[in-house]
Formats: structure tokens, sequence, C-alpha cells
């Protein structure tokens, strides 16, 4: 049983910025997306290796990875403002492909305009064309303003989700 959750905040009546430009990450995005990436990690108050930074950027730039970027940029197109790295990969309960949506992050003075509705939106377009059956994430249970807009874009799940360290 999955429902929908109304929000008491109204990320729907946010317009989102028609300046601001969603793209496939492009290597001169590097040091734009490294510094979201460090602000995304201390957000979670998490530790992420410099070498697995380094890894996971490289798969995003490889063609033959399931891992992709999208990126958002300001006005002018010079700043990243705001990332969405994806796992595209096969399911047992579909044919086709599903889309683990497993890092979204927008700058801290950039929130509240709409970028990462414009991320996910460019997602689901892409997917929707590419024949996908699934775009699904999660989020810290406590992160109210990320799930607030969540709630206005898809269905929030029973689910229960377990890690094992290996």
């Amino acid at each position: 049983m999955t429902r929908r959750a109304t929000a008491s905040a109204s990320p729907r009546a946010v317009r989102p910025d028609p300046l601001i430009q969603v793209r496939d990450a492009e290597p001169f995005d590097e040091p734009g997306w490294r510094t979201l990436w460090r602000d995304y990690v201390r957000f979670y108050d998490a530790e992420v290796p410099e070498r697995v930074t380094a890894h996971t950027w490289a798969r995003v730039l490889d063609p033959a990875s399931p891992v992709d970027c999208l990126v958002a940029v300001a006005p002018g197109g010079e700043r990243v403002v705001g990332f969405a790295v994806t796992v595209l990969h096969e399911g047992t309960w579909t044919d086709r492909p599903v889309c683990y949506l497993e890092d979204l992050f927008v700058a801290a003075d950039m929130r509240g305009r709409g970028v990462a509705r414009r991320l996910i939106e460019t997602l689901a377009c892409r997917g929707r064309s590419r024949g996908w059956h699934r775009l699904y994430w999660q989020t810290h249970h406590d992160n109210a303003e990320a799930r607030a807009l969540y709630d206005q874009l898809a269905r929030l799940t029973r689910f229960v989700r377990y890690d094992l360290d290996l």
C-alpha cells in the first residue's frame, strides 16, 4: 500500500527559475560539482574518501557506466547550483530499466527556486522517453523541506530500508 502525502509547505507554488539550465554533466563541471558534493556529504554528516569521489566523477563521465549525473546551472552557464546522480539498473519485477536517484543536492542559496523540481522533472521526462519503468529515491526521514517537494512529485511507499555494511 502506498500513499500520496500532502505537504503543509507549498513547493508546487514555487515557479522554477526559467534561466536555470539542466543538462548532462560535462568534464568542465567537475570543480562546481565537487564543491556541491562536499556540501552534500557534510549535509548528511558523512565522510566520503577522495578516491571514492574521484571514482564517482569518473563513472559519471564514462558512457559505459550506469552512473549518470544531471547538473543545474545558474544563468550564465558557469556555476553548478545542483546535481542529480543516478544509477540506471535492471530490476526483477519489470523488463524495463529502473533508475535510482542516489544523490540530489541544491546549493543553499538556490533552494526554494525550483532547482530540485527541475532536476527530478528532467529525469522523469528522460525516463518516459527512454522507456524506464520507474524513477525512485529516498531521503532522511526528517528532511522536511525535501519531503515537502517529493510528496508533490511521487508517492511515498511503506517500504523500510535496511543496510548491511560489508
